[in-house]
């Protein structure tokens, strides 16, 4: 009897840990590295969550009308290496900060992205993200991309 409850114990533990690991995606998942897009607009919300936070921005398009995006952010502790942090994620929601985000597109055709780096309104600071090749994305790079956790 004791070593079946140890044996449905142990199942138990093993699909615990399974189901978080099974729904982390890679990048060559959900985004396309040979669709590369610099996005322009205004910062409306920063979510620096784990395992991957989010930047909220809205970006004017061809015809002039505001489109919502959603960019995917690499984990915080990057972010944060890479001088990211909350002090940052305040000031450029607060003020809805213009940025540029170099980015890849979503394969699905959704308004998100993969962000790869980002521009700050005064064109000086760049936050490099992390995980993704240098410009120009000329190349298709083989195999999965590796964000450095």
């Amino acid at each position: 009897m004791k070593k079946l409850q140890f044996l449905f114990s142990l199942g138990a533990c093993m699909v615990g840990t399974w189901i978080p690991m099974s729904a982390h995606h890679s990048f060559q998942a959900e985004y396309d590295d040979a669709k590369p897009i610099a996005l322009k607009g205004t910062v409306t919300k920063v979510s620096p969550d784990n395992p991957h936070g989010w930047l909220y921005m809205e970006v004017k398009n061809d015809k002039g009308r505001m489109i919502n995006w959603a960019v995917e952010l690499p984990p915080p502790n990057v972010l944060y290496r890479n001088g990211f942090d909350t002090s940052i994620y305040k000031a450029m929601e607060d003020t809805h900060e213009e940025i540029t985000v170099q980015a890849f597109l979503a394969k699905d055709g959704s308004k998100h992205a993969w962000a790869a780096g980002l521009t700050r309104g005064d064109g000086k600071t760049v936050i490099t993200l992390g995980g993704l090749p240098p410009q120009p994305y000329s190349a298709k790079p083989n195999g999965d991309r590796k964000v450095n956790h």
